[in-house]
C-alpha cells in the first residue's frame, strides 16, 4: 500500500489547501472556494466532524484544483507570448 493512499481524507484536505493557497490563511479561502463555513475546515482537520474519502467536499476540491490548474496554464501561455512579442534582445545579441 502506498504512503498516499495511507493518508486521511484531512490529510489530503490540508495538504491539497495549503498547495492551492500558500500562507497562514489557506483554511478560510479554502472555505470560500468551497463554499462551506470556516470552521468546518477545522473541524474536519481535528476529526471533529466525519469527513473521509466519500465526502462531497473532496469532490468539490478537486473540481477547484482542475479549474486552477487550467487557468495556471492559460496564464502561463499567455504570459510566454506576451514575452516572446514584448521583450527586446540583449545589446549585441540581434534582434
Amino acid at each position: 500500500m502506498s504512503e498516499q493512499s495511507e493518508r486521511t481524507a484531512a490529510e489530503m484536505l490540508e495538504q491539497i489547501g495549503k498547495a492551492l493557497f500558500e500562507g497562514d490563511y489557506w483554511q478560510p479561502r479554502l472555505a470560500v472556494a468551497l463554499r462551506i463555513r470556516r470552521d468546518t475546515i477545522r473541524q474536519w482537520l481535528h476529526g471533529t466532524v466525519e469527513f473521509d474519502a466519500n465526502h462531497g467536499a473532496l469532490d468539490n476540491l478537486l473540481a477547484v484544483v482542475a479549474r486552477r490548474k487550467l487557468n495556471l496554464s492559460i496564464a502561463e501561455a499567455d504570459l510566454r507570448d506576451w514575452l516572446q512579442r514584448n521583450r527586446t534582445a540583449p545589446p549585441g545579441k540581434g534582434g
